[in-house]
C-alpha cells in the first residue's frame, strides 16, 4: 500500500481535515488545523505532501521523522507541528484500517473501555447548535447574569443533573494585568458556586487563561479550599520558569501544555516539577505518535494526561483512541459546539459520524472498536454540513 495524494477538506464551521489516499483504496482522516491560522497550515500540508507520496502509510514513526526533519533544520513550531499532527492522525487511521483493528490495538491495547469527558461551563446556560453551525449561532432559552455566582451554580447543575457530565471546567479571563487583584474574591465565589451547583460527586477544574503570575498565585490561593481537580495555565505560555514559580507555592494540581509543541518542552516542565497534569493537543503537539511519547514522559513524573481538544469531533476521535491506551489518563476535553441533545441524551459528533459518541450515566463515552480511528462519516449529515459557510475563525 502506497500513499497517492493528500486531499484538504474545509469542514464547517471552521475545521480543516485531510484525507490521505492510497493505491489500495483505503483513506485515512486527520485534522491539520491551527485555530485562526488555517491557510498557513494547509500550505504546510502541501509542502509535506511530496515527502509522503509513494510511501507506505503504515510506517508511521518513520514518516513522522521525515516530516519533522524536513525543511533544512527548521523543526517544531505551531504551523509545522499542526500539519504533522493532522497527517499523523490520518496515517494511524490508515494503519488501523489496513490491519483491520482500532488504533488503540496498535498502540498496545486498551487500559479502559470508556473515556471520562469534561465540559466547559461559566455564567451562562448551555445550549446546542445544528451540526456545522458555529457555537455563537445558538442562543439559550433565557439569559443569566454572568456576574452572579448563582448563574454559575445553575449552569453547573444543568450540565450535571440534566446533561450527564460528571466533570466540569470553569473558565475565567482575568487578563494579564495586576489591577484584577480586586476581583480575585469574585472569581473564587464563582468557582465555589460551580462546585455547589455540580454537587459533591463531580470534579471541577478551572482554566484561568494565562494571567500575570502574581495574580495566578492569588487566584490559586483563593480557589484552593474548594479542591479544584486542576488549575490550568496559571502563567504566560512563553516561559516554563514562570510556571515553575507558580507551581512551587501550591499543592493544587497545575495543568498546562495546550500550546506546547513536541515532547521537549514537556520534558523540561516535568523535570522542573512544574506540572501535575499534561495537556498536549493532539492536533498541534505532534499527533498520536508524539502525544503517546509525551504521556510516557509524564507517567515517569507521576503526571496525568488530559488531552486538549477544542476542535472538531475528528480530533476528539483521535484523542479517544490514545486515551484508551494511556495508564495515566485523567479526563478528556471536547468542544461544546459538537454537543447535541437527542432523546434526552448528550451526543458528541452528531451529523459528522454515523455513530457519534454518547455520554453515559457516569459521564463517559465508549471507546469505539471499528478499525482505524473507530469512526465512519455520516454521508448524509456531512453533505448538509459541507453546504454551510466555513470561516477561518474557530467555531
Amino acid at each position: 500500500m502506497k500513499i497517492t495524494s493528500l486531499e484538504i477538506l474545509r469542514v464547517p464551521p471552521s475545521w480543516v481535515w485531510v484525507r490521505v489516499h492510497t493505491d489500495a483504496g483505503l483513506v485515512g482522516l486527520g485534522e491539520p488545523y491551527l485555530e485562526n491560522h488555517p491557510d498557513v497550515v494547509i500550505a504546510e500540508v502541501r509542502r509535506l505532501e511530496p515527502f509522503l507520496i509513494g510511501q507506505d502509510p503504515t510506517r508511521v514513526e518513520e514518516l513522522w521523522q521525515v516530516m519533522y526533519t524536513s525543511g533544512l533544520g527548521y523543526v517544531g513550531g505551531p504551523v509545522k507541528m499542526s500539519a504533522i499532527s493532522g497527517i499523523d492522525m490520518a496515517l494511524w487511521d490508515l494503519a488501523g484500517k489496513a490491519a483491520g483493528v482500532p488504533v488503540y490495538q496498535l498502540l498496545g491495547g486498551r487500559t479502559r473501555d470508556r473515556i471520562r469527558m469534561y465540559r466547559a461551563t461559566g455564567g451562562g446556560l448551555p445550549w446546542t447548535v445544528e451540526p456545522g453551525d458555529p457555537y455563537r449561532a445558538g442562543k439559550p432559552e433565557r439569559t443569566l447574569d454572568p456576574r452572579d455566582p448563582r448563574s454559575y451554580a445553575e449552569a453547573a447543575h444543568i450540565l450535571t443533573a440534566e446533561w450527564g457530565f460528571r466533570c466540569l471546567k470553569v473558565h475565567f479571563g482575568p487578563g494579564d494585568g495586576l489591577e484584577v487583584t480586586s476581583q480575585v474574591d469574585q472569581f473564587a465565589a464563582r468557582f465555589a458556586a460551580v462546585r455547589e451547583g455540580a454537587g459533591p460527586d463531580v470534579d471541577v477544574a478551572v482554566d484561568i487563561h494565562n494571567p500575570h503570575p502574581a495574580i495566578a498565585g492569588q487566584l490559586i490561593d483563593a480557589i484552593a479550599p474548594y479542591r479544584p481537580l486542576f488549575v490550568e495555565e496559571p502563567m504566560p505560555v512563553e516561559r516554563v520558569d514562570a510556571l515553575v514559580q507558580v507551581a512551587g507555592r501550591t499543592n493544587v494540581p497545575i495543568a498546562a501544555g495546550e500550546r506546547w509543541m513536541g515532547k521537549w518542552i514537556f520534558f523540561d516542565a516535568l523535570a522542573r516539577g512544574a506540572l501535575s497534569v499534561l495537556q498536549p493537543d493532539i492536533a498541534h503537539a505532534g499527533g498520536i505518535t508524539e502525544c503517546k511519547k509525551i504521556a510516557a514522559i509524564g507517567e515517569a513524573a507521576y503526571a496525568k494526561v488530559a488531552l486538549h481538544c477544542p476542535l472538531s469531533p475528528l480530533a476528539l476521535a483521535a484523542s479517544i483512541q490514545l486515551d484508551a491506551v494511556l495508564p495515566n489518563f485523567l479526563v478528556q476535553e471536547h468542544n461544546e459546539v459538537n454537543d447535541s441533545r437527542i432523546n434526552g441524551r448528550t451526543v458528541i459528533g452528531a451529523g459528522y459520524f454515523k455513530d457519534p459518541f454518547v455520554l453515559d450515566a457516569e459521564g463517559c463515552v465508549a471507546v469505539p472498536d471499528k478499525p482505524g480511528l473507530g469512526i465512519e462519516l455520516d454521508d448524509e449529515g456531512m453533505a448538509k454540513i459541507m453546504a454551510k459557510p466555513w470561516a477561518e475563525r474557530r467555531g
